[in-house]
């Protein structure tokens, strides 16, 4: 698949299913065989994630989307070259053990195969995403997943 269209149409629908909290549509986007990675400070695991396939992706895409609620998201601009995509866009983040919300900004590299995606990896601001949770919740969030 190459197609700029179908695969903003993949993009679209996942990133739909993100903001909806369905982790179910969220994974039909995505291959059996799916490295997923959020790049951010090792410290704190609910931000820093590399999730490979299966139930990893599962619990992966479970625990963000249990912390972390999107709205408003909009895609800014993308580049599209053979099975490959850079997303930038923007979108209101909600933390939900906290409660705090705020605005940001994200770069996804996304590779495509047989129709899905196969890799993804997201780039943001790990500060402003640590700031959204107490660091008493930090604190609590590492423990539990150590």
């Amino acid at each position: 698949m190459c197609d700029r269209d179908k695969m903003l149409e993949v993009l679209r629908k996942g990133y739909a299913a993100r903001v909806c909290g369905d982790v179910e549509g969220v994974l039909s986007v995505f291959t059996g065989d799916a490295v997923f990675r959020l790049n951010a400070a090792p410290f704190n695991r609910v931000t820093a994630v590399h999730a490979i396939a299966g139930d990893e992706l599962r619990r992966a895409m479970t625990d963000l989307i249990d912390n972390f609620e999107f709205s408003d998201f909009e895609i800014v601009d993308s580049v599209v070259e053979g099975p490959k995509a850079a997303v930038r866009s923007m979108f209101t983040v909600r933390a939900r053990k906290t409660g705090h919300v705020a605005k940001t900004e994200v770069l996804d590299l996304v590779e495509f195969k047989d129709g899905k995606i196969c890799s993804f990896v997201q780039f943001f601001d790990t500060a402003f995403a640590n700031n959204l949770m107490s660091l008493q919740e930090q604190r609590r969030l590492v423990t539990m997943m150590a």
